[in-house]
């Protein structure tokens, strides 16, 4: 406990006396500078093409987004929800990186992208871990909390029973379940 407190008052005195370091402010410039350019990829037809939408939606990193954010706002369905929003108040012309990263902050908000963030994560780090018997307790909870079916878990789980040395991540173990089915 006390050294939580030590922590914690640590983080709060450097807080209070920090400043922005030279590459957050530079994050920060080079923000407010992507927020102020036009949307020329929408102008020349490029964005019809799903990796140039990426590489565009890329841009606004200096301003918050991660990689999540950057490949579920770059998927060609989500921006066109997006630009439906835009457009009722903006021409295509008009229309700034401010404008989708206002529209970008509002969906970050709703609880539907809250909610498909926290299982997709939770999906990635689950397929990237080791399969483990001795752990399965702990990665049972996660695999119930993505909504596996119960066949697919008993499948895992006598895979885990029968291969004790397994080396496999839970990505590569399903995929092999797949192509026995």
């Amino acid at each position: 406990m006390k050294k939580i407190l030590f922590f914690a008052a640590m983080f709060l005195a450097i807080a209070a006396q920090a400043q922005h370091s030279p590459s957050e402010d530079n994050a920060i410039e080079t923000c407010e500078m992507q927020l102020n350019e036009k949307l020329n990829f929408m102008l020349d037809g490029s964005f019809a093409n799903e990796n140039v939408l990426f590489k565009e939606i890329a841009k606004l990193r200096p301003c918050g987004l991660d990689e999540f954010d950057v490949n579920f706002f770059g998927n060609m369905d989500v921006f066109n929800t997006m630009l439906a929003r835009i457009s009722k108040e903006k021409k295509v012309e008009q229309m700034t990186f401010n404008d989708l990263y206002t529209e970008i902050v509002k969906f970050k908000k709703a609880d539907v992208y809250k909610e498909i963030r926290e299982v997709t994560i939770a999906s990635e780090r689950l397929g990237e871990t080791v399969g483990n018997i001795e752990n399965w307790s702990q990665d049972l909870a996660l695999f119930e909390s993505l909504g596996a079916s119960q066949d697919v878990i008993n499948k895992v789980y006598n895979y885990l029973s029968t291969h004790v040395d397994n080396e496999k991540t839970y990505k590569e173990i399903l995929g092999l379940l797949k192509k026995q089915s």
